[in-house]
């Protein structure tokens, strides 16, 4: 059995693949059509985010068994196409939560207290302590759009700082105090203080946070986007911080990746990262280790695990 390894994962999770299989890794190719000639005979194909897999792809394939995605989101995967070839595809959804959650506090904490500019000015030899005054998170509002694993994580966390949390979810009718549900969008993105989204890209969440959801923010709110790309629009978000009708933001996630490196892009003041939420250590070989177990049950017959349903 030929196990194909698009993208980069840990050492060690290719050691537990070579026990199932004949591992082909092709991860630091960086040419796209190596993965075509290489899915060819491949029984089973690991990827990650950066490696497309199109229903051309799938359809390449003539012995595909299983895709399997080392961490939470399989939009970089033609779920439909894959169904209708009879392959399983299989994901890592807790593998990377605690990190993206770790990350949210990160770029939050960085923003309110101007870490990034004020790091760059010391390096420039500067001392200049009053440009970098800050804002406390203590009593301020949290709004969270979404509240599934991560987004409770970083509830969690940012308990112990004294905030008060706001939640609007359409999947869920109520939230336990010290949380306050919001059933309006609009309602939670006027009162709170700093946003951060926790959503998957779907087609109802595509575009979510247009100019206009942008507007209805507070001059003084932080931004946090370490969910998806695509669910923001990023160019109205650039003006309006280069308008300076928002404190700051972080987006780790693009709606094409990696963006096009435009010169508002490239000049913000916001900080931009290249979608490292799930980019340690720990939740690279949770993620692996995970796919692995989802592999091995696959071929063990339960297929109940796998994403997509398939009628074979």
């Amino acid at each position: 059995m030929k196990i194909l390894v698009c993208d980069k994962i840990d050492p060690r999770v290719i050691d537990h693949l070579s026990k199932i299989g004949s591992v082909t890794d092709i991860s630091d190719k960086k040419d796209k059509e190596l993965v075509k000639e290489e899915i060819v005979n491949s029984s089973v194909v690991v990827v990650r985010s950066s490696t497309i897999i199109s229903k051309e792809l799938i359809e390449t394939s003539n012995q595909l068994i299983i895709i399997a995605r080392a961490g939470v989101g399989i939009d970089n995967i033609d779920l439909q196409a894959a169904t209708d070839n009879k392959v399983y595809v299989v994901n890592a959804p807790l593998s990377n939560i605690v990190s993206v959650a770790e990350l949210t506090v990160g770029l939050v904490i960085s923003i309110a207290r101007n870490i990034v500019p004020g790091n760059s000015s010391m390096k420039d030899g500067e001392w200049n302590r009053s440009q970098f005054i800050g804002m406390e998170l203590f009593e301020k509002k949290l709004g969270l759009v979404g509240f599934g694993k991560v987004g409770k994580l970083v509830a969690d966390r940012f308990l112990g700082f004294g905030m008060e949390i706001g939640v609007y979810d359409p999947y869920i009718d109520s939230v336990e105090k010290p949380f306050t549900h919001y059933e309006s969008l609009d309602e939670l993105l006027k009162s709170s203080d700093v946003v951060s989204l926790h959503l998957t890209k779907t087609p109802e969440t595509v575009n979510l946070i247009n100019k206009e959801k942008l507007d209805l923010l507070k001059k003084n709110a932080i931004f946090i986007n370490t969910s998806r790309g695509g669910i923001v629009d990023e160019e109205a978000l650039l003006l309006k911080k280069e308008k300076k009708e928002i404190y700051g933001f972080g987006l780790d996630v693009y709606s094409t990746e990696p963006p096009v490196y435009t010169p508002e892009l490239l000049c913000t003041t916001g900080i931009i990262l290249p979608h490292i939420g799930a980019s340690t250590n720990e939740a690279q070989l949770r993620a692996g280790l995970d796919v692995v177990e989802s592999i091995e049950k696959i071929l063990d017959g339960k297929t109940d695990i796998a994403v997509n349903s398939l009628d074979i």
